[in-house]
């Protein structure tokens, strides 16, 4: 009977005060709501093991990831089919390789499409634990020597471009121009390994090689089944002591694989492969951290606004400790008062949280709807481990905000208050933890704004730095070549074909000109080390790093580049024979500071003792920038090959004059009039190129965005409630101080000289922290120098601003009144 009239005591006093009850339930809604979305987030696009249709984890065995150029390597299959071979904690295994091809004879005027595929060992489908839903997996026969070739197709592909035909199984799909049978269609959202559309066996002969091999077309992955009860780690362990004995068996050329930095080969959690994630995975991390830190202090905020509303009542509390009433009965009425403000947050926080997952998966396809590049896992849901984490965030809430206020009535001198009522009731304890949470907020809110603050503008900056080229009136596209018509050697009819689609679409009146590049300026990203013929370092990682790319003749001025020293290439450079390079003006000026670059010799190395030809430079040109300016994979320093010695897909930038959409037109029209099965890829504005690199850590900066805005809400209103409710506490002891002689002025100093070291106390541990993180950050990111300043220097100014208005906004009223209103 008792519990239910503290539970009706406890719901009216909320009634009473509905503004506070409003402001207190909104900040348990947001802090809450951040945390269960977060979680989900980072549960299901990287944390979460990846099971699919079994019971054990999925593990990704993969090459070293290398972080100059941002992404995993493959591996010699020579070695992961050792590990299939050997291993005893693997439940099963199956290679694969992923790329891009083209389909054709689709039928219903159709023309060739672009599709991700998937090259893999017989048994994928068996290990992922999914069947098509027509016809049929593949076989072990399918991957023998002179089989039938095979392919397995997407349910997206049936759908779209087969009009869901009845009678696709054993029709023929032309792939990459080669005739191929379709056996099976996949069941709907199933692209395993990660966006595949169509899947076609290995060869045996692939799989299984007799000797090691450093070619890079022979290079794959391999993805695993863990056995019940075996962890990660156990593999890990397991894989390293099997390669230790395995490399020492190795011939000499590929001793080095024993010794590589990175690991040549790692085993980890399947949703590490997306490259993205993994060398981003800091900025996730530090999302987690900042989210950790807005839900203590939307704790802190709630739990002084009802430690305020104790000190209001505690005279009431003094009458009833004095009249017999347990103090366990009281801390159950407080614990009551947190439990309904956090349980009704709590509704609304999965709410908001269900909102923010919708409204994360419409911008996920936004964000992959051109490239096609979105992972299946990367599809968000409230599951009930996320609801378990709410459940188990509002205890802690409850627990918090309530044991802080019930800690400070029950410590108090019972007596004091009686006698002297609410003002004169604050001890040295409860001055010490008024002070503690005061440092606390200042802390914790520097590290989520100034976290939030320099990735923000270092985000802000990269979306606007100047890349060295101009992209007006520029439309870029991705060209994809059959290889079955257009071999990779000899290269010449590629190159004609490049070449005569310059000329065809040149012709046109409203087109200035058009150019290729292996990547354009402003994207890609990624460096190797090379030597100066002369100057070789000792160790290979002591020499410089560039970035290499291809590029067709007279290509610079289509991209608002130019030759600043020597020459372009040109048809000579066909005749010759030799590789000339072009290197961009940073690295001249940077590596041949006496202006004797022209005619030096560079080559690019690797840690197997690999390089490349001796390349002759010929040239200078303007600088550009290839990848992100936030990316520590960017490269500043570029030396350019001629497209027409290296069989590498292009891509292609159009300056056109008029309308982009006549433009974009214009050139689909040109490349279908020249083969059918030649294939454009994201056709869009070059703008728009360079940005989609870092749209998912701009939509992650997005969350900071909300994260730093959330922060400050709550560092403002808890700051100021902390230090008005501290001041409040000691109206009794400021009535003395002026009763005494004080003036206003001199009481106002001394609390805001009290404000200054607390202040500087929780800045400095909070500026420390925020340090820390952004070294973590700046392993995997460029953080400009701006950023730094503004985050470092301008939220610590901020900060200092607010704490010296909330102390003097509530001294301030108080000095106004009469020192006898204090007194009594």
């Amino acid at each position: 009977m008792s519990c239910w009239i503290d539970v009706k005591y406890a719901f009216r006093l909320l009634l009473k005060k509905p503004a506070f009850s409003a402001t207190s339930i909104l900040i348990v809604a947001i802090g809450l709501g951040l945390t269960v979305y977060t979680y989900s987030l980072l549960s299901q696009l990287i944390f979460k093991p990846l099971t699919m249709q079994g019971t054990t984890p999925l593990i990704a065995i993969e090459g070293e990831f290398r972080a100059a150029h941002g992404r995993g390597q493959l591996a010699d299959p020579y070695h992961l089919s050792f590990i299939s071979a050997h291993s005893n904690l693997l439940h099963k295994v199956s290679l694969y390789r992923t790329g891009t091809t083209i389909i054709s004879d689709l039928g219903n005027n159709i023309s060739a499409e672009k599709v991700h595929a998937s090259y893999n060992q017989w048994n994928l489908f068996e290990l992922a634990g999914v069947q098509p839903i027509l016809g049929r997996s593949f076989n072990p026969s399918d991957q023998e020597a002179g089989a039938e070739p095979v392919i397995v197709i997407s349910h997206e592909i049936w759908t779209k471009y087969l009009a869901k035909d009845p009678n696709i199984i054993n029709a023929s799909i032309r792939v990459n121009g080669i005739s191929k049978r379709v056996v099976g269609v996949m069941p709907d959202g199933f692209t395993f390994p990660a966006i595949a559309q169509i899947w076609e066996p290995l060869s045996e002969t692939q799989l299984a090689p007799t000797a090691p091999s450093d070619a890079h077309t022979d290079a794959m992955n391999a993805v695993a089944r863990l056995k019940p009860g075996i962890s990660l780690e156990q593999l890990q362990l397991e894989v390293k002591n099997l390669l230790q004995r395995h490399f020492q068996t190795l011939p000499q050329a590929f001793a080095w694989r024993a010794n590589s930095p990175g690991g040549y080969i790692r085993a980890f959690n399947y949703k590490d492969t997306h490259d993205s994630v993994a060398q981003h995975k800091t900025i996730f991390f530090a999302m987690l951290i900042v989210v950790s830190l807005i839900l203590f202090l939307t704790c802190i905020n709630v739990g002084s606004l009802l430690l305020a509303r104790v000190n209001e009542r505690i005279k009431e509390v003094g009458v009833r400790i004095a009249l017999g009433i347990p103090k366990q009965r009281l801390i159950l009425q407080m614990l009551w008062e947190s439990l309904f403000i956090c349980s009704i947050g709590g509704v609304l926080a999965w709410g908001l949280a269900m909102i923010s997952v919708h409204l994360t998966n419409v911008a996920f396809e936004r964000l992959f709807a051109l490239s096609g590049d979105k992972p299946f896992w990367w599809h968000l849901n409230l599951h009930s481990d996320a609801f378990l984490v709410l459940l188990v965030a509002i205890i802690f809430m409850v627990a918090v905000t309530g044991i802080i206020p019930a800690v400070r009535a029950l410590n108090s001198d019972v007596n004091a208050i009686l006698r002297d009522g609410t003002r004169g009731a604050l001890g040295k304890k409860a001055g010490r933890a008024n002070k503690l949470l005061v440092v606390t907020e200042i802390a914790l809110s520097s590290v989520v704004l100034v976290v939030a603050t320099i990735l923000l503008s270092t985000s802000y900056n990269s979306q606007n730095a100047d890349y060295g080229v101009d992209t007006a009136n520029r439309l870029s596209a991705q060209i994809l070549l059959p290889t079955s018509s257009y071999p990779r050697n000899p290269r010449d009819k590629r190159n004609d074909f490049y070449y005569q689609l310059k000329s065809n679409l040149e012709k046109h009146p409203n087109i200035q000109g058009v150019a290729y590049f292996s990547s354009l300026p402003g994207t890609g990203g990624g460096s190797s080390h090379f030597e100066i013929q002369g100057r070789e370092a000792l160790a290979y990682n002591e020499n410089p790093m560039w970035n290499f790319e291809a590029v067709s003749r007279n290509a610079w001025g289509v991209v608002g580049m130019k030759i600043i020293e020597g020459r372009d290439f040109d048809l000579r450079d066909l005749e010759n024979g030799g590789s000339p390079t072009i290197i961009n003006e940073s690295m001249a000026r940077d590596l041949f500071p006496e202006g004797n670059a022209i005619g030096q010799r560079v080559r690019t190395v690797d840690e197997s003792n690999w390089h490349t030809e001796w390349r002759t430079i010929i040239g200078i040109v303007s600088d550009s920038i290839h990848g992100p300016t936030m990316q520590a994979t960017s490269a500043w320093h570029t030396g350019y090959g001629i497209m027409d010695l290296r069989a590498w897909n292009m891509e292609i930038v159009v300056h056109y004059r008029g309308s982009q959409a006549q433009a974009q037109t214009l050139l689909k029209e040109t490349v279908a009039a020249m083969d059918l099965d030649v294939t454009l890829n994201q056709i869009q504005r070059y703008d728009e190129y360079i940005a989609q690199p870092m749209q998912l850590v701009n939509a992650v900066n997005s969350i900071f965005l909300w994260c730093g805005s959330v922060a400050l809400f709550l560092a403002a209103s808890g700051i100021f409630a902390v230090s008005s409710n501290s001041i409040a506490l000691r109206s009794q002891e400021i009535a003395t101080r002026r009763a005494l002689g004080a003036s206003n002025s001199r009481v106002t100093g001394l609390f805001m000289k009290e404000a200054g070291i607390q202040l500087v106390i929780g800045l400095i541990g909070g500026v420390c922290m925020s340090l820390v993180v952004m070294n973590q950050l700046s392993q995997s990111m460029l953080i400009s120098s701006d950023s730094y300043a503004l985050g470092i220097l301008g939220i610590p100014l901020f900060i200092t601003l607010m704490v010296l208005t909330a102390t003097y906004i509530p001294c301030r009223k108080i000095t106004s009144q009469e020192p006898s209103e204090g007194l009594r």
